[in-house]
C-alpha cells in the first residue's frame, strides 16, 4: 500500500512539474508544437482582427517568432481588418499569408507618416530577404485620411538592397505610391492588383543609387486600375527586368503627363511586352539614358499625348498595337522619336477612329533610328522626318 501512495505522490509532482513547465513556456514551446509544419497562426500571438487600435506591436511580435530562433517560416493572418499605426517590418526568412485579397487587410490608422510596410529586417549583412506576402490586401486609406487632414502614405517601400522578395495575390489599394522598391533584385510581383494609387502604383530605384541597384524582377500578370497620379509602372535605373502580361488600365484620363510604363534614369536591358495600356497620357514613354530595352507585343488605347514617346538611344520597338478610338482624344503624334538614337521601330501597327489627321510616326532632332514595316492609320502625315541624318523610312506604309 506504501509503494503504491508513493508512486502517486511521485507521479502528482511530476504532474505539476510538467504543467508549470507548459505555463512557464506559453509563448515559445507550445508555440513550437503548434508550428511543426512552420506555420504559425498570428492570433496566438494577441493579434486581433477588425479591433479599434493598432495592432502593429503585435504583428511584429508575431514576425519576430520565426526570426528569432534562426527558422524559416509563416505567418498566417485570417481574415479580417488589422489597424496599423507604425510600419511593418518584414523579417528575412518570414512570410505572411491571408486569406485572400479584400478578406485579410492591414490598414493604415493614426498619425503617422509611415508606409504600411517597411524597411525589413535582414540577417547577418545579408541582402536576401526570402519573403513572399500573399493573398492579402494593404490599404492606405489616403481619401479617407486625405478628407481628415491626415498625411497620406504609401502602401510599400523598401529601400535598403534585398533580394528574393515575393508579391503574389496582394491588393495594394488608396495609396500615394503603391509599391516604392528601390533596390530590390531576384524578385517577383505577380498577380496583383494596384487600386487608386494617387502616384506611381510601382516605382522602383532612385536618382541616388546607380542603374541596376533594382534588377532583375518579374513583373508579370498585374492589374493596375483608377490611378490618380503617375506611372502604373516606373522603372528607374530599372535593369535586366520582365514587365509582361500586365493590365494597366483608367477608366479617366490622368491630367498629368506620365505613362502606363515609363522607363526613365538609365534603366537598361528591360524586357517589356504583352501589356495593355488604356488611357494614359502616354502609354510607353522612354527617357533619356535608357538603353538596351526591348518593348514588344505590347498593346496602347486611347492615349492624349503620345502612345510611345521615346527620348532616348539604342531601344527596339517592335510589334506593338496602338489603338485611337476616343475621338476626343488628339495626340500629335502616335508614335514618336525626339532626341533619340539608334532605336529600331519596326511593324507596329495603328488603328484610329475616323477623320483621325495627326501624324503616325513623327521624328525629329534624330539620328541613325530604323523606321520600318510600319502601319499608320491617318489622314495626315504618315511618317514625318524632321531633322537629324542616316535614319531609314521604309516599307511603312498607311491604311
Amino acid at each position: 500500500m506504501s509503494n503504491i501512495f508513493n508512486r502517486k505522490v511521485r507521479f502528482s509532482f511530476l504532474l505539476v512539474a510538467i504543467i508549470a513547465f507548459v505555463i512557464q513556456n506559453s509563448t515559445g514551446d507550445i508555440h513550437v508544437a503548434r508550428a511543426a509544419d512552420n506555420v504559425i497562426n498570428a492570433k496566438d500571438f494577441g493579434v486581433k482582427a477588425n479591433s479599434n487600435s493598432s495592432q502593429s506591436k503585435e504583428i511584429q511580435n508575431a514576425l519576430k517568432y520565426f526570426y528569432d530562433r534562426g527558422m524559416e517560416g509563416t505567418v498566417y493572418f485570417p481574415k479580417g481588418t488589422y489597424l496599423v499605426d507604425e510600419s511593418i517590418r518584414l523579417y528575412a526568412g518570414v512570410s505572411l499569408n491571408g486569406d485572400g485579397m479584400g478578406k485579410t487587410i492591414f490598414k493604415k490608422t493614426g498619425s503617422k507618416s509611415q508606409y504600411v510596410v517597411g524597411d525589413p529586417i535582414l540577417r547577418n549583412n545579408s541582402d536576401r530577404l526570402d519573403v513572399k506576402l500573399s493573398n492579402l490586401t494593404i490599404d492606405a486609406d489616403r481619401a479617407n485620411r486625405e478628407a481628415r487632414g491626415e498625411s497620406q502614405v504609401g502602401g510599400i517601400i523598401m529601400e535598403m538592397a534585398a533580394s528574393h522578395f515575393t508579391l503574389d495575390h496582394v491588393e495594394i489599394c488608396d495609396t500615394t505610391i503603391g509599391a516604392l522598391l528601390r533596390r530590390t533584385r531576384d524578385s517577383e510581383i505577380t498577380n496583383s492588383r494596384f487600386d487608386r494609387n494617387n502616384g506611381h502604383a510601382i516605382a522602383t530605384g532612385h536618382e541616388s543609387f546607380p542603374a541596376g541597384e533594382f534588377r532583375n524582377v518579374k513583373i508579370t500578370n498585374n492589374q493596375i486600375t483608377n490611378s490618380g497620379g503617375g506611372s502604373g509602372i516606373n522603372l528607374s535605373r530599372a535593369t535586366y527586368t520582365t514587365v509582361t502580361g500586365n493590365q494597366i488600365i483608367n477608366k479617366t484620363h490622368q491630367s498629368d503627363g506620365y505613362a502606363g510604363i515609363r522607363i526613365p534614369n538609365n534603366g537598361a536591358n528591360n524586357t517589356v511586352n504583352n501589356n495593355v495600356i488604356e488611357n494614359y497620357p502616354r502609354g510607353i514613354f522612354v527617357l533619356t539614358g535608357a538603353t538596351g530595352n526591348n518593348v514588344y507585343g505590347n498593346t496602347v488605347k486611347n492615349a492624349s499625348l503620345q502612345g510611345l514617346l521615346v527620348q532616348s538611344d539604342g531601344n527596339t520597338f517592335t510589334d506593338n498595337e496602338f489603338i485611337q478610338t476616343n475621338s476626343s482624344l488628339t495626340p500629335e503624334a502616335v508614335i514618336r522619336l525626339a532626341d533619340a538614337n539608334n532605336n529600331k521601330v519596326i511593324g507596329n501597327e495603328m488603328t484610329t477612329y475616323s477623320g483621325f489627321s495627326n501624324i503616325g510616326i513623327r521624328v525629329t532632332d534624330s539620328n541613325s533610328n530604323e523606321i520600318k514595316d510600319n502601319i499608320t492609320d491617318t489622314r495626315g502625315k504618315s511618317v514625318s522626318i524632321e531633322g537629324g541624318r542616316n535614319n531609314v523610312n521604309t516599307g511603312n506604309r498607311n491604311r
